[in-house]
């Protein structure tokens, strides 16, 4: 009798065990950190929901700013599972340190300038006239501004805006859109997708492509050394998603063209 409920007491915990196990599957989730350029907020933002529901194992954590400092935190070890960069410079510095496992083309956009609504200014040309200031990412560390530099400069205005002391630089787009929406300045350079959904500011011109180099923005999986397996599956997971049928019509309702490549370019 006593082997009987020796039995019955081992098959009770084996059960209870199994159950606590799948309860514990349940709620513990792979937890992903991203770093990604500020101009992709909205968009990515939006596209957690999808993934996270298609993915309820996956926990997404968002680390946004100028791709340049971004970039500077994973060379100094900051614990960042994928890059999300607005600038090729950037990611081929990582990719030269042996920093991305993967990587490829996503996305790319078009750079505008854009004032308050009820701004003075018109037009690029009646800006440069008067002596407003205008908002850049600061050319260094935020790829925007590195576009607005060459730009400005192709069309004979850096200087001139530099000796009259008519730039404001910024740590990234976002601060950009709120010094123009806040009157802080009276223009701003920016992506298009910025201003997609945006009622505060109105968009002035759009530079012609030929005034910069490519804007192109890439994914890259961040090589942490080892990791574990679930780790590794979760990353190449999102890294997939981010080029899924989903997220490309997230990223053209927030105003981005969509880069199809047949290949990755680093695999």
């Amino acid at each position: 009798m006593k082997k009987y409920y020796t039995l019955i007491f081992i098959l009770i915990m084996v059960v209870l065990s199994g159950c606590s196990s799948e309860k514990q599957g349940i709620t513990e989730k792979t937890e992903l950190t991203i770093s990604a350029a500020a101009s992709l907020t909205e968009a990515l933002l939006e596209l957690q929901d999808t993934f996270e529901k298609e993915h309820p194992e996956i926990q997404i954590s968002y680390n946004f700013g100028g791709s340049g400092s971004l970039r500077k935190q994973i060379e100094q070890g900051a614990p960042i599972d994928l890059f999300l960069s607005a600038s090729s410079i950037d990611y081929e510095k990582l990719v030269d340190r042996q920093r991305v496992v993967e990587g490829k083309e996503i996305l790319t956009n078009n750079l505008v300038l854009i004032s308050g609504n009820g701004g003075e200014d018109s037009s690029f040309d009646s800006f440069l006239a008067g002596e407003g200031i205008i908002a850049i990412g600061t050319p260094e560390a935020v790829p925007a501004g590195t576009y607005a530099q060459e730009t400005l400069t192709k069309l004979g205005a850096w200087d001139l805006l530099e000796e009259q002391d008519r730039l404001a630089p910024t740590k990234d787009v976002s601060q950009v859109l709120s010094l123009v929406r806040e009157g802080a300045v009276d223009v701003g350079i920016v992506y298009s997708s910025d201003v997609k959904n945006e009622d505060d500011v109105t968009i002035l011109h759009e530079f012609d492509k030929n005034l910069h180099s490519p804007i192109k923005y890439f994914a890259a999986i961040i090589d942490n050394g080892e990791e574990s397996e679930t780790i590794l599956k979760a990353k190449e997971t999102y890294y997939q998603f981010i080029s899924s049928e989903s997220a490309k019509k997230v990223f053209e309702q927030y105003g981005f063209q969509i880069i199809v490549l047949d290949q990755p370019l680093v695999e």
